[in-house]
């Protein structure tokens, strides 16, 4: 009885020695290498990001290669080998993609440096003119000799006795020189026609200055007077009007502010009006451009 009772005992003290000296070890060492395991888990993702901002190498999460824009990884928010800086448009880890808000628009530049910086933008000056009196262009218009060319110097009498008239006194002004006399009668009908568009855009920047062959001033005088012309007149003009060879009276060029001929106009043309017109429009708007410009200081 006493054996049997001592062989159960120690069945059941050998049994759970087994247990012990076995199944624990298994479950420590499982638990020491899940913390190890979670430990790595949670370490490596910053360590590989980490990596990726260093070597330049592909980001998987921030979806972009560095040679597609760049990927700034989070660990340092550096800019990738070519990419630039994320303030210039590179690619921001935090989203994936390309900042709205610092990619360059449509009208900035980059210098050599990475920087954004405003493109330059053509100057552009405001001028509000009054209708066109004529209506309907002709391109074929203005294009007599003379386009191109300089207008020539000059020094003539002017109606006032002792006074004269030369180039420089409309420097800076969209000037239409009007070849004329008294003794040409589609003459007498073209320049009152001038005259009208003289005073619409005088106040612009355009004079009219009409140069009259004739020598008699009192002459001149007297058509000037009688159809109220406003235009500045010059006289004694036969040998400066020689000087452009032209077989037809009268003949008009539109000459920019800075004195050269950019329309040229032989002959009296009533359908050409709109056209000589729609010149001097253009070239008090160059000017207008010119003034703002150096305002500005370009």
């Amino acid at each position: 009885m006493r054996n049997a009772y001592a062989m159960a005992i120690a069945s059941v003290v050998l049994g759970c020695k087994l247990q012990a000296s076995t199944q624990p070890p298994e479950d420590a060492g499982a638990a020491e290498d899940g913390a190890q395991a979670d430990s790595v888990a949670e370490s490596k993702p910053i360590d590989d990001g980490a990596t990726a901002s260093a070597d330049g190498g592909d980001v998987e999460s921030d979806g972009g290669a560095p040679g597609d824009g760049g990927a700034v990884a989070v660990a340092d928010g550096g800019a990738a080998s070519d990419g630039g800086a994320a303030s210039d448009g590179g690619e921001e880890a935090s989203d994936g993609g390309p900042s709205s808000d610092t990619g360059p628009s449509s009208d900035t530049g980059t210098t050599d440096s990475g920087s954004t910086q405003l493109a330059s933008k053509p100057v552009v000056a405001t001028l509000e003119l009054p209708r066109p009196l004529h209506a309907g262009t002709d391109a074929k218009c203005g294009k007599d000799p003379g386009v191109g060319e300089r207008l020539k110097a000059f020094s003539l009498p002017g109606l006032e006795e002792g006074k004269s008239v030369t180039q420089g006194t409309f420097r800076g002004r969209v000037l239409v020189v009007n070849f004329w006399g008294t003794w040409c009668k589609p003459c007498l009908k073209e320049l009152p026609e001038f005259d009208q568009i003289y005073r619409r855009y005088r106040k612009h920047g355009m004079t009219l200055l009409a140069i009259a062959t004739d020598e008699d001033a009192a002459a001149v005088k007297d058509v000037v007077d009688k159809r109220k012309l406003g235009a500045k007149i010059a006289i004694a003009g036969e040998d400066y009007a020689g000087q452009y060879g032209s077989a037809k009276f009268p003949f008009t060029f539109v000459v920019d502010y800075k004195g050269v001929i950019q329309a040229s106009y032989r002959g009296y043309k009533p359908e050409c009006m709109g056209q000589l017109e729609a010149d001097i429009r253009q070239q008090l708007q160059v000017r207008a451009d010119a003034k703002a410009k150096h305002a500005k200081g370009g």
